[in-house]
């Protein structure tokens, strides 16, 4: 049984591994599923699992590996679900940032949600979203493996062991996915006219 002291304990631990990695997380998961809404739920699945575990992370795995890999359960878990519910297909057709605007952009009685002077540079702004809207379509083009492992190396920035044991592979094979990652992503990139050899 546990006690009120380790409960609460625990439920602090969580709102810090959200806090910490709650982004990575949901960023993992919204490239594997393209939901946001899903990659939102396993994400909460994920935490819920992580204070449910009678034993957290011992020190072989830093916390967040620890989080990855019960992400990772959690994706296969949706995955194995999905081939069992054909309707779950036709929801979230059109799931994108994009979809209501004006509800993102104004409140209520029609005023900005965020003051003009918070926007910064918009032409920078603008910029580096075209830039990860670009790239987040190029992710959607390679192979799921590709794509996971560029996500975990690159742009949550974990190391080659944590990588290869979320993912299940060799640290050799780390780098081969990542090559052909890079590459793809290189040529990708270069045809929606960022990078250098675009004509």
């Amino acid at each position: 049984m546990v006690s009120e002291q380790d409960s609460t304990l625990r439920h602090a631990a969580v709102a810090q591994w959200l806090d910490a990695y709650g982004d990575s997380l949901y960023r993992y998961a919204f490239l594997r599923t393209r939901q946001r809404e899903t990659a939102e739920d396993l994400v909460q699945d994920t935490l819920l699992g992580a204070l449910r575990t009678p034993n957290p992370p011992d020190g072989r795995a830093s916390e967040k590996t620890w989080l990855f890999g019960i992400l990772k359960h959690k994706l296969a878990d949706h995955a194995r679900s999905r081939q069992h519910s054909p309707l779950d297909q036709c929801v979230h057709q059109d799931d994108s940032e994009d979809s209501d605007v004006e509800t993102a952009v104004f409140r209520a009685d029609g005023r900005w949600r965020e003051p003009a002077s918070a926007w910064g540079d918009p032409l920078k702004h603008a910029e580096s979203q075209g830039f990860w809207r670009s790239l987040t379509s190029c992710l959607e083009t390679l192979p799921k493996a590709q794509s996971a492992m560029f996500m975990l190396r690159e742009i949550e920035e974990l190391t080659l062991e944590d990588a290869a044991e979320i993912a299940n592979v060799s640290a050799a094979n780390v780098y081969v996915l990542l090559h052909r990652a890079r590459l793809a992503l290189r040529r990708c990139l270069r045809h929606m006219g960022l990078g250098e050899d675009h004509p």
